[in-house]
């Protein structure tokens, strides 16, 4: 008798070890899948606001340099734009951005100075301490995806998007026709990616309740086959207990 009630003792104890376990490996499995799916939004947004800034170099900037200044040398580069100046650039990269799901753009010199904006308010902003500003003074892109509840585009103030911000080095070849020369600023890039991240979490929630199912059932099997296992053992034991000696 008591052995039959250790037995049930520990068929408790191991079916709920194995739920806790089964429990704990579905959390930690789902956040790193939905993890692995946002990082691969993340990375697509970034090289296409990579491509973004190349074409706005190519197709733009030639219209704008005398205005922007941007120049490798921080003794050519101004810091603050005249109001003339701030107008066309605004209006000119306004109908560059109009039809595509670009939100923003914000413009750098080398010491991290807000040169340019489509808010007036940032204009000024130090920028110079900002991880994204010297990653790209590097060479090299950095983004960052956030959900944003009120964001303020060139389209008007838009509600509860994901947006992904990348810093993209501006360059500029000694003949000004390429975009692979020296870093002359710094853009950052504001994409809408809420679609995006929609699918995702709805991709990231079946996965989930995929998981769920299959560890639901690893679970109960291996929850039976423990209790039979100790059923066995206990009839076991009690015919040992009635064969005569």
């Amino acid at each position: 008798m008591r052995r039959s009630i250790k037995s049930s003792i520990s068929v408790t104890l191991v079916s709920i070890l194995v739920v806790a376990v089964g429990v704990g490996a579905h959390f930690f499995a789902s956040k790193a899948i939905e993890a692995e799916l946002e990082s691969a939004v993340l990375l697509a947004s970034e090289a296409t606001n990579e491509d973004l800034t190349k074409l706005f170099i190519n197709d733009v900037y030639d219209a704008l340099d005398s205005r922007l200044r941007l120049n490798a040398d921080l003794s050519q580069q101004t810091d603050k734009l005249s109001s003339e100046d701030y107008s066309a650039i605004n209006s000119r990269i306004s109908e560059f951005m109009f039809g595509t799901d670009f939100l923003k753009i914000k413009i750098y010199n080398l010491k991290g100075t807000t040169l340019y904006s489509s808010d007036p308010s940032q204009l000024g902003s130090d920028y110079s301490e900002n991880i994204g500003f010297k990653t790209a003074l590097r060479g090299l892109p950095f983004s960052v995806s956030e959900l944003r509840s009120e964001f303020k585009g060139y389209s008007g103030v838009v509600y509860n998007r994901d947006v992904v911000s990348s810093y993209v080095p501006i360059r500029r070849s000694a003949g000004n026709g390429s975009s692979n020369g020296r870093i002359i600023g710094v853009a950052e890039v504001y994409t809408d990616r809420t679609s995006e991240m929609k699918a995702v979490r709805y991709s990231g929630a079946q996965v989930s309740f995929a998981l769920a199912i299959v560890l639901l059932l690893l679970g109960v099997i291996m929850a039976a086959t423990i209790w039979y296992l100790s059923l066995s053992i206990s009839e076991r034991y009690i015919d040992q207990l009635e064969a005569p000696q």
